[in-house]
């Protein structure tokens, strides 16, 4: 079973002036065997001038810890991440946080 937490709602221009409303989620998914929950991120993107039409990204577990997402998500929001480049950049904090280079 998932539970999905909005976090955040933002709303940002493009580089073409377009306005996109940025929804941030934290997800959390229970294990059947495990007590302890894995955390997801998601990112929904819509154009306003396009209602109803949403594109959305969201990342395989990233922790077991909910401040260590919140900490990700918070980074992610604080950047106007959008879905296109969600998991890439988790990937690379996700890299940069085991201290590996890519």
């Amino acid at each position: 079973m998932q539970k999905e937490f909005l976090i955040e709602t933002r709303a940002v221009a493009d580089e073409k002036g377009n306005l996109l409303n940025l929804k941030y989620y934290l997800i959390e998914e229970e294990q059947p065997l495990s007590v302890t929950p894995l955390y997801r991120i998601c990112i929904k993107k819509s154009v306003a001038e396009k209602p109803g039409v949403e594109e959305t990204e969201s990342t395989p577990p990233v922790s077991h810890s909910e401040a260590f997402a919140r900490q990700m998500l918070r980074r992610l929001i604080t950047n106007a991440v959008t879905p296109v480049c969600l998991l890439e950049i988790v990937d690379d904090m996700m890299t940069g946080e085991s201290g590996q280079a890519s």
